[in-house]
């Protein structure tokens, strides 16, 4: 009987394992997870599930970066979304619309929908950046510069600094190479982690300075080496990226 209540307990344990599994990868696939968490949580079996649950699942929700629906929830299509913008054309229902459109490649179609959803609040971050996602997709970068500064002057950490990163590529593509280099720098000074040194040191070996390149990325390196292990799985891309960088900057 013992031997029987042990063989249940096991399957049972086994089962809720694979769920949880499963439901890991499902959340990795849908946030756009590092390509080796996947790794991690198929060939660590039990333990690879759980450290994605405690180092990514769970720091979402500190974060802000989890979506409100539940991750079993269907998507709306997009003809839904353009159905509940036009019969409630709410904020909420004109923004969703947008970015869905966003999401095929519509960014033209996109432009009034967030333009009318600025119009009625002048403050909504989220439509100011999308809106200058859709000026850059249109070629159209000194209207997406002009738009982010307009965002950044209202909140210039918003979304974790997300709109810096969308400035960098507006300079690039506004042909500014001084300005791109000169945002990078500010947003590597605000957030020093291992992503903004990497952008940094591109757009300084774009404009020859390999010097600096070698002592960012030695410095940057180096305390990648000490950090915990959570942290280095986490940056593991990163600290890749550097590598290669630092190689192109010592050979040529």
């Amino acid at each position: 009987m013992e031997f029987l209540w042990d063989l249940l307990g096991s399957s049972w344990w086994f089962y809720a394992q694979t769920i949880f599994t499963i439901a890991m990868l499902i959340h990795a696939f849908r946030s756009g997870a590092e390509p080796y968490w996947f790794l991690i949580i198929l060939f660590l079996p039990g333990i690879g599930a759980w450290a994605y649950f405690f180092l990514v699942f769970v720091r979402g929700f500190g974060s802000g970066g989890f979506s409100p629906e539940p991750w079993w929830q269907r998507r709306l299509s997009l003809d839904e979304l353009r159905y509940r913008a036009e019969r409630m054309p709410t904020v909420n229902n004109r923004l969703a619309y947008a970015e869905g459109l966003m999401a095929k490649g519509r960014h033209a179609e996109a432009i009034p929908l967030l333009e009318a959803v600025i119009a009625v609040d002048q403050i909504h971050c989220q439509a100011m950046h999308d809106l200058a996602l859709c000026h850059l997709a249109c070629n159209e970068p000194a209207k997406a510069l002009a738009m982010l500064k307009r965002l950044m002057e209202r909140d210039h950490r918003w979304s974790s600094y997300r709109a810096w990163r969308t400035l960098i590529d507006a300079h690039v593509a506004n042909k500014d190479a001084a300005e791109a280099l000169k945002a990078c720098r500010e947003l590597a000074k605000m957030v020093p982690i291992l992503e903004t040194k990497c952008q940094l040191a591109e757009h300084l070996l774009a404009n020859g300075l390999k010097t600096e390149v070698v002592e960012l990325l030695d410095q940057a390196l180096e305390d990648y080496a000490y950090l915990p292990l959570g942290k280095r799985l986490k940056n593991w891309t990163w600290a890749r990226r550097a590598r290669q960088l630092l190689a192109q900057a010592e050979t040529y």
